[in-house]
């Protein structure tokens, strides 16, 4: 799997993979999304992730969202992943045939301000999910839908599915 996605500029933010162990210019949107971790365990887990981006059958990787001051405003956490295709049907219905799909898995998603944060959600998911597309990926799942991501759901409304009250999944092949 390929995580590759070229710097990209949205609404003056700039989109691109992270791919330094340095993670000194992301500690604060680190620190808001891990705020009971210490900073060696933030640094492992940063590592974690970075270090399997690195080899050739990317597991994970991370998007970062930059302002035109080239401040870190948003990060997006992800791992590929594969599930049953019954979870990405509304009702769950179970297939006499079981099949799996591909997909990405957005395991982290913050953004610096909480004024920008469905813009900076909404412009990281639309790079996951390009990212997700080129790799033939069947879907996405993200965290427990909420007001935060709005814009998400109003332009993917048709392919949300919702398995159950802490997950929900975006289908890419409807």
């Amino acid at each position: 799997m390929h995580s590759a996605i070229e710097s990209e500029s949205n609404i003056g933010l700039l989109i691109s993979n992270y791919r330094s162990d340095n993670i000194y210019p992301l500690l604060p949107l680190l620190s808001q999304e891990f705020p009971n971790w210490s900073m060696g365990k933030i640094k492992n887990y940063v590592k974690l992730v970075i270090s399997e981006e690195k080899e050739a059958n990317d597991s994970s990787g991370i998007l970062v969202a930059q302002n035109d001051a080239l401040y870190y405003v948003g990060l997006l956490i992800y791992t590929y992943q594969t599930i049953t295709s019954n979870l990405l049907t509304e009702n769950n219905a179970k297939d006499n045939k079981e099949e799996f799909v591909n997909g990405i898995v957005v395991e982290n998603l913050n953004a610096s301000s909480p004024i920008l944060q469905k813009n900076v959600f909404f412009i990281l998911l639309e790079s996951l999910i390009k990212i997700a597309k080129k790799n033939s990926c069947d879907f996405i799942e993200l965290p427990k839908i909420d007001e935060t991501y709005e814009l998400i759901e109003n332009k993917y409304k048709k392919q949300i599915v919702h398995p159950n009250n802490f997950r929900f999944f975006i289908n890419l092949k409807k």
